[in-house]
Parts: structure tokens; C-alpha cells; sequence
């Protein structure tokens, strides 16, 4: 590599005890891992020992762009903040993947990517102005909330600053906060309460350079292609579904390079509050807003905000107070032992209580600052069988789960914590396949002989849009997790790729190799598509040699919960859900079956995932890596760290 083109070259090494700089080159690691999830995932491999815990100074916090950042390259807002998740149970890899602005700044300045090291002796902030690395002083921004700490850095820094922080959750340490961006981003994995282990409140940085491509006009023809092919696209086919019936658009709030924009956008409730809101985020606590309000109110658009300000998961959030009822209502515990008026939960005032008792562990908050599994193991045998039969092996819910989806099955068995990504191919084109058949083709083009060409195209086979059988379901699972963890280190955006579907063609069929031109176009380095799902191919491989290395047992550790395969109606609250409450889904041919109230088949999966790991060229008995695949994948040097875990040819 001589001349680079979307990669600047350098990642900034920061040493918080020593208060050091340095720079790392990314030379080393581009080609083979890309950036970030692949780059990141390498560097922590090379530089942590695997007993060091999350909160450990020497764990890194690794922020990392990847190399279409800040390029005209479309829908390429997108970083990663990776390292050892708190969140997780037990700890282990994982990344938090954010939009906004602050990918593009870091690019900007001059980095791929931020490592930051060590313990701060004192409260700071970390402020990154082009190549001016600066550590000051935090003491005045500790105990604000995310939004409060993000004017205060604007006021004192003044313009052009992109800022991520986190709020009290994370100060406090609270395995499940977040980090927060200008641009009303969040991210999760806990990192929010690394940040705080660390004393650093925020990171603010500002860029001024410009990052070369290798071929402009290329570029400029792909997005011209991509603006086409998505005119009557994924977001213009559902409109933009308000929060709350109450709250009005005020703008669309588009990341940077965003061609097209998607649902986000800040609303104003008619109490005058304001807030920035999208999916899942912003109905998590709809559920019981309705139990108690008979409807979405302006509960659940505040309890976002809360949620937001004081830095907590909304993806865990919901699985806390659900687990807390599952306790009560089977006698793991009493009304009285939780602390909280749960009779009230749907209303605003319980979520502020609930949100600052964890915030600040004060009292049940201490024990459920913990997450689900870790609160159940202080709780006692009951709350944790509760906990292992109905969330995932972090203590999350499973949305787009097994029972409706069988391809997620194998997704959420082998990463303790999946990509929603992932997730998001398999449901997307589903959902379109939804409103065809509920509207009788009238709000959607994609019909099942539209569907079965683009499973075949994307994941492998027509039988992948089958779900009468779970044929072809393990060779769909492989081709997402490979096509997406390549995704997730150029980095583009989840609700703008892979293009599954076009508007304009007669198949109405997308286009798969999108991404490795785009690749090719910025880097100056061709790949076509098979070659770019390789190197997620071996992405993948190397996040599931970190997993086992921190403890992970391959097959036995491949499992799923235990609700999985019980049969009986349950709420969908997922806009699959939304869309088809029935849950019809395509069969054989012509026919539409109905998954509603269904289980997953505990031999059909057991087959599925044999199937699977044949496809991925492991050990079919214990799921370990076969000397061979590593080989393969440009891996060999896996197998020094995986005694036991590599198995001879």
C-alpha cells in the first residue's frame, strides 16, 4: 500500500495514566480487516489480555471509523466503539455501532480510529482538534446529564465539535449504560459505564481535513444509482409513525452524508418537549404507557428522554421491569422487594423513579445496575430460571426472534450479542413482503416471487423464504453475519444497505455488489463482492475466536432460551408485528402460513445448526475452529491463543 486512499493511515493511541499520546499505523491491519468492527476487533485481540475485566485499566475503549467515513461515499456515517462489554454475561467482545457526525469528525482530524488506555487520575474530558490532543479537566461536567454535558462543551469549546459523553448511568458505573452523541445518537454495550471506570466524561473532536478518494466520479455514479433504486424505498413505504400521537415533526435529522434520510427526526410533544426519536428507542415503553393510559402518551416519549439523559439502555430497559413482573407474578419475589410502585409502571412518574434508582444505585437500583442476569443471580434460584427461560443470554429481550424468524436462530445462538443489523436483513424484506400480502400488493412490490428471487440472490437459496421448513435457513444465517460484519467495518449504514430491492427493475431485485464498488472506489483497491463477504467471513471468525478465547465453549454455548420452544401467543411488539399481527409469513409455493402463538422445533434447530457449522467449515460435534478454516481466512495466527479450540484436519 503506497498512497492511501479512504484510510488516513494513523489511529491515535491515548494513555490516560501516563497522559501519553501516540500514533498507531493502520497500514498493518486494512486490507485483512478493513475497519470498524474487523479493525477493532483485531486490536483488541493484539492488545488485551483476556483476563482483564471491562472496568479494568488496561481493558481499551477502541473507537474506530472505517474507510468510507467522511467520503462522499453515501450512508457511510457510521462508528463503532468497541471493547470488553460490561453489558455482557459473561463479559466478552462486543461493539456499539452509532450515526450521526462523530465518525466523519475523527476522519476529519486526521485518525481511523481512537484506542484509549489506562485510568484518568481525575475527572476529564478528551478533546481532539485535527492533530491537537488535548485531556482537561471534567470535575465542573461530572453529575450532568448527557444533554447538559454536551451544551456545556459547546459553550466552552465553541463551534465545530462533535461530542460523544455519557450521563450519571455511566458515571456510576451501570452495566448497561450508554454513550451519546450530539446528534442524538446512542450507543450501548455498556461502554457508557467504561467511560466512567476510566474518570472520562466526554470525547469532543473537530476536523478540518479533507479525506482523498481514489475514484470520484465512480462514486458519484453509485449514488446517483442508489438514489434511483430507493425512491419508493424502506422509509417512504411506512411514512414516519410518530412516537406519540401528540408529538409533531418539527425537521428530519439526517446524518452526515445521508442521501435520503430515513424516520428520524426531532419531534415536539404538545407539552413542548423535544426530542430527537426513531425505532425501537422510541416506543420502549409503550407497552405499558397503554396498559395504564389505554394508548401511547406523552409517558413514553419522556421516558426516551430520561433514558437518554441519564445514559441507559432502552434495549435493556424493558427487560428489567418485564423480569421484575415475571418475579413477582411466580413468587421470586414479593411487590414490596423491588422497591417500586409497579402497579404504576406505564406512567411518566414511575419511569423517572425507575431510571434514577438505577442511574444512581440507590436501593433494588444497586442490584438491577447489575442487568438481568447478574440482578437474578442476587435475587436467587427462581428470579434466575425466570431470567435463563425468557431473555438472551445477556438478560435482553429477542426481538425479530427464532419463533417467527428461524434464520435468527442460529444468529442469536452464535453471538451473544447480535447485531441488529443482522437482524434488520432478515425482517426488511420480510416486512415489505407483509404489507404486499396484507394490502393485496396495493402498498408493496414485494410479492413472494419477488421475495424468493431476492432470498435467492442475497441469502443463498429460494427455500430461505420458505418458513414451512427450515431448509436453506443456515446457509441464509452464514451469508448475513458475513455480508454484515463486512458492512459494519466500511462502515454503512443499517437502514440504507444492503439494497435488497429496486424500485425501477422489472424483478424489482437490488444489488448485493454495491458495497465492495463503493470499497473499490474509495480505496483504489478492487474486491467484488465475494471477496468483501470473505473478509467478513473472517470478521466473523476472528469475533467468535475472542469469544472463545474469553471463556465461550462452542456448541455448548450455542443455545438459545428456553422460551424458544415453548408454544404460546405472545405480544410482538416489533414493526414485523405492527405490520401483521398474525404473523403470516411465505410457504411452499403460493401459501402463507401463520407463525402466531407458534414454537421453534428444538430438532429443527439442533439440525440447522449442524448444517451450519459445516457451512462455516467447523467441528460439527463441539462447534470449534478446524485448523483448516483458519488457514483459510488468513487466520493461522488465531490458533496460538485457542489451546483446545482448534481442532487438526
Amino acid at each position: 500500500m503506497d498512497k492511501l486512499y479512504g484510510w488516513t493511515g494513523k489511529l491515535l493511541h491515548i494513555d490516560l495514566t501516563v497522559r501519553t499520546f501516540t500514533e498507531w499505523s493502520t497500514r498493518d491491519y486494512a486490507l485483512r480487516f478493513i475497519g470498524g468492527k474487523g479493525l477493532g476487533a483485531k486490536i483488541y485481540w493484539d492488545k488485551l489480555a483476556p483476563q482483564r475485566d471491562a472496568f479494568h485499566p488496561d481493558s481499551p475503549l477502541i473507537i474506530m471509523t472505517g474507510p468510507l467515513a467522511a467520503t462522499p461515499a453515501p450512508s457511510a456515517s457510521r462508528w463503532i466503539m468497541c471493547g470488553k462489554s460490561p453489558s455482557l454475561y459473561p463479559e466478552n467482545f462486543a461493539c456499539a455501532n452509532l450515526g450521526g457526525f462523530v465518525g466523519a469528525a475523527i476522519k476529519q482530524a486526521g485518525y481511523d480510529g481512537i484506542i484509549i488506555h489506562g485510568k484518568a487520575s481525575s475527572r476529564v474530558y478528551l478533546c481532539i482538534d485535527n492533530n491537537k490532543v488535548t485531556i482537561k479537566d471534567a470535575g465542573h461536567l461530572w453529575g450532568l446529564t448527557t444533554q447538559k454535558t454536551m451544551s456545556a462543551l459547546q459553550n466552552e469549546l465553541g463551534g465545530g465539535f462533535r461530542i460523544v459523553t455519557t450521563g450519571p448511568a455511566g458515571e456510576h458505573r451501570v452495566r448497561l449504560a450508554t454513550v451519546a452523541t450530539d446528534a442524538g445518537g446512542s450507543g450501548a454495550a455498556g461502554f457508557g459505564a467504561v467511560m466512567g471506570a476510566k474518570n472520562v466524561k466526554a470525547i469532543a473532536v473537530r476536523g478540518s481535513s479533507r479525506v482523498p478518494v481514489a475514484d470520484a466520479d465512480a462514486i458519484q455514479v453509485m449514488r446517483r444509482q442508489i438514489q434511483s433504486m430507493t425512491g419508493e424505498g424502506y422509509f417512504n413505504l411506512y411514512g414516519n409513525p410518530a412516537p406519540v400521537p401528540e408529538a409533531a415533526v418539527v425537521k428530519a435529522v439526517r446524518c452526515h452524508g445521508c442521501p435520503s434520510g430515513c424516520w428520524r427526526s426531532l419531534y415536539r410533544t404538545t407539552s413542548g418537549e423535544e426530542g430527537i426519536r426513531k425505532c425501537q428507542s422510541a416506543f420502549f415503553y409503550s407497552l405499558w404507557d397503554k396498559k395504564v393510559n389505554g394508548d401511547l402518551t406523552e409517558a413514553s416519549f419522556r421516558a426516551t428522554s430520561l433514558a437518554n439523559e441519564y445514559s441507559l439502555c432502552t434495549m435493556e430497559l424493558p427487560g428489567i421491569l418485564t423480569w421484575l413482573e415475571h418475579c413477582v407474578e411466580n413468587g421470586a419475589m414479593t411487590a414490596k422487594d423491588t422497591e417500586l410502585p409497579l402497579q404504576d409502571a406505564g406512567s411518566a412518574a414511575f419511569i423517572e423513579v425507575l431510571v434514577k434508582k438505577i442511574s444512581y444505585r440507590e436501593g433494588i437500583g444497586a442490584i438491577l445496575a447489575e442487568g438481568v442476569m447478574r440482578a437474578a443471580d442476587t435475587i436467587g434460584a427462581g428470579a434466575k430460571k425466570l431470567a435463563l427461560d425468557h431473555f438472551t443470554q445477556t438478560g435482553r429481550g429477542i426481538a425479530y426472534g427464532p419463533k417467527i424468524f428461524s434464520p435468527s436462530a442460529l444468529i442469536f445462538a452464535t453471538e451473544p450479542r447480535p447485531s441488529v443489523a443482522e437482524l434488520h436483513e432478515i425482517c426488511g424484506p420480510l416486512i415489505k413482503w407483509a404489507l404486499w400480502h396484507t394490502t393485496q400488493g396495493s402498498f408493496s412490490y414485494v410479492s413472494t416471487d419477488v421475495l424468493r428471487k431476492i432470498a435467492a440472490r442475497f441469502w443463498g437459496s429460494a427455500d430461505a423464504a420458505d418458513f414451512s421448513t427450515y431448509a436453506g435457513k443456515a446457509r441464509a444465517a452464514v451469508k448475513i453475519q458475513n455480508r454484515q460484519h463486512a458492512k459494519d467495518s466500511l462502515i454503512l449504514c443499517d437502514f440504507a444497505f444492503p439494497l435488497y430491492d429496486d424500485a425501477r427493475t422489472e424483478d424489482h431485485v437490488g444489488d448485493p455488489t454495491l458495497e465492495s464498488r463503493l470499497f473499490s472506489a474509495v480505496t483504489g483497491h478492487e474486491r467484488d463482492e465475494a471477496a468483501l463477504n470473505q473478509a467478513g467471513e473472517r470478521i466473523f471468525n476472528l469475533c467468535r475466536a475472542i469469544r472463545l478465547r474469553e471463556g465461550r465453549n462452542g456448541r455448548e454455548d450455542d443455545y438459545l432460551p428456553e422460551s424458544q420452544f415453548i408454544a404460546r401467543e405472545e405480544p410482538v411488539h416489533d414493526a414485523f408485528g405492527m405490520f401483521n399481527p398474525d404473523l403470516y409469513l411465505p410457504g411452499t409455493g403460493d401459501s402463507v402460513i401463520s407463525v402466531k402463538g407458534k414454537a421453534l422445533n428444538r430438532d429443527g434447530f439442533e439440525q440447522m445448526k449442524n448444517e451450519y457449522y459445516e457451512l462455516r467449515g467447523w467441528d460439527v460435534e463441539t462447534g470449534f475452529f478446524k485448523e483448516k478454516k483458519l488457514h483459510e481466512l488468513d487466520l493461522a495466527e488465531l490458533a496460538e491463543q485457542l489451546e483446545g479450540k482448534v481442532l487438526k484436519n
